[in-house]
């Protein structure tokens, strides 16, 4: 919301909980409304008005969406859908959607995934987001409304909740400043994308002024670390200890996902700007500070 905001843009955040950062929540070109995003009246009525839509909006976790398939595809693939269908009659022009590129390829290779890559998400969650981006794209060439599905890598940075089993680093930063062990699925060599949330934020507003052709674009650093290299250097940066628990891999996870993100510039003029040591830098600093608060 920050990046729109600091780009004069006014925004309406829907969601069915209030997460306003402080520094946000009186802001006059932002309002918060706060509902369910199956309540198609509420929805409607949010989105009157607005010239585009960027639909972030959760559904399962890639690692417990086999578990009923059947509500995976209530819960996203029905429910997003309905949102971008009452956007399109509502003359919304631009739809962004966040989809996962993390887990839509489900393929292992040693370079960096293009977007041409074949698609063979190994959970529901992905096939979830695959199907989106499919019927998004149908809803663009037969209604009008331009589309654009972002397959974003793995976000982290500053106030990540780490309490809904999603984010490693959020959840690395929480054990290490917690005094906590970390289970890791494997050996920690599975290679990973992380993108910083300053540059996953401009990413989103770039795909906001999108209308070119693609239809999906991959979002990410184009870097390969380690889980095994990532949780020492969040060990390394916030002078903590961070002991690794090892358990056998899954069948839902890749030994690497790296993502190519050539078409974001050519397309979006975009290209993330944040190391990885800055950004798991700031991201320590926070944790700190949040520590700090916690005790006072």
């Amino acid at each position: 919301m920050s990046e729109c905001l600091s780009r004069g843009n006014t925004v309406v955040a829907v969601d069915i909980v209030e997460r306003m950062s402080p520094h946000l929540a009186n802001h006059s070109r932002l309002e918060f409304r706060q509902g369910a995003l199956t309540d198609e009246a509420f929805v409607r009525d949010a989105l009157t008005g607005c010239d585009a839509v960027i639909c972030l909006a959760p559904s399962s976790l890639p690692a417990t969406s086999n578990a009923d398939i059947a509500g995976e595809v209530m819960a996203s693939v029905h429910a997003t859908m309905k949102i971008a269908e009452i956007a399109c009659e509502l003359g919304v022009r631009n739809f962004v959607f966040a989809s996962s590129g993390g887990t839509v390829y489900g393929i292992d290779s040693p370079d960096a995934l293009p977007e041409t890559a074949p698609t063979q998400p190994r959970n529901a969650y992905g096939v979830s987001k695959l199907a989106i981006e499919h019927y998004l794209r149908v809803l663009r060439d037969l209604r009008g409304m331009h589309t654009v599905s972002l397959r974003i890598a793995n976000p982290y940075g500053v106030g990540q909740n780490a309490g809904n089993g999603q984010g490693f680093i959020a959840m690395a930063m929480r054990r290490a400043f917690g005094g906590e062990s970390m289970s890791i699925w494997g050996d920690g060599s599975a290679v990973r994308d992380f993108i910083f949330v300053k540059d996953l934020a401009e990413a989103i507003c770039a795909g906001v002024d999108y209308t070119g052709p693609e239809a999906a674009i991959n979002i990410g650093s184009g870097l390969g670390y380690s889980l095994r290299e990532v949780a020492r250097m969040v060990e390394s940066i916030s002078g903590r200890t961070l002991e690794l628990v090892f358990e056998p891999t899954r069948r839902i996870d890749v030994a690497h996902n790296v993502l190519d993100i050539s078409l974001a510039f050519r397309e979006l003029g975009w290209r993330p700007s944040t190391a990885i040591e800055s950004g798991l830098l700031a991201t320590a600093e926070w944790w700190e500070t949040r520590r700090i608060s916690q005790q006072t």
